[in-house]
């Protein structure tokens, strides 16, 4: 019975075999691009299951003890990743497939959801273009004497919870739909990969020994890690 590794080896695409071939090099960082997305958007759902989790009444005296703060600011944060992580599919970003020509196909009548959860991120967490949390300026009079007035910057300060004030629902199934989505590119992807794999190519993936795969060719070994904070080349 043969042995199946569950894990694999680093496609070599350093070597003439691979790196001569464009179109599947560009095959290749489309499919990456992809996966990255679907791990933003795994990490986007479990951070909204923590959302509510924080939201729950039996949990605010924990947090606050935890935190040391108020229960709402934590919530807030977690509301600001989740935006942000699921507008990234959608934004301008250097070297990463984006998915802002596909939302009709993602949505279709449902495209008013994914526009809403955009516009939080832009006018919201991202700019501020909307009226919340809009700062209105006090002063008191006859202070510091008669006739005199203190501006007091901290006078009126309303600040709107936003996790407690939008459809958490919404933004939960604007996850789901991407998810779904990236799941199909993902398997279409990777069986139109595996089908045109020339014979050469075949014969490195398959013959040549794991440990030369990966001493030469895994990113993460030391003698080939990339600087996390370099830029990503297109």
């Amino acid at each position: 019975m043969a042995v199946i590794d569950l894990v694999g080896v680093p496609v070599p695409i350093g070597l003439p075999e691979f790196k001569n071939d464009a179109k599947l090099l560009r095959r290749i960082r489309q499919l990456e691009s992809l996966i990255e997305l679907k791990h933003d958007m795994e990490d986007a759902e479990e951070a909204l299951r923590a959302l509510r989790n924080s939201l729950k009444n039996k949990n605010q005296q924990s947090i606050t003890s935890l935190f040391d703060c108020t229960p709402w600011k934590i919530s807030e944060c977690i509301l600001s990743y989740i935006v942000v992580l699921y507008a990234k599919a959608f934004t301008k970003g250097t070297g990463r497939t984006r998915l802002d020509g596909h939302v009709n196909e993602i949505f279709e009548k449902d495209i008013d959801k994914h526009i809403c959860t955009i516009e939080l991120r832009n006018g919201f967490y991202a700019h501020q273009g909307i009226e919340a949390n809009k700062h209105q300026l006090f002063c008191l009079p006859n202070v510091p004497s008669p006739g005199k007035v203190r501006l007091n910057p901290n006078g009126q300060t309303t600040r709107m919870l936003m996790p407690m004030s939008i459809d958490l629902g919404m933004i939960d199934f604007c996850i789901s739909k991407v998810k779904e989505y990236l799941r199909v590119s993902i398997d279409g992807l990777c069986t139109c990969i595996e089908n045109e794999l020339t014979t050469e190519q075949l014969e490195i993936l398959i013959k040549t020994p794991k440990e030369e795969l990966m001493n030469k060719h895994w990113q993460e070994n030391s003698e080939n890690i990339i600087n996390p904070f370099s830029k990503r080349k297109t």
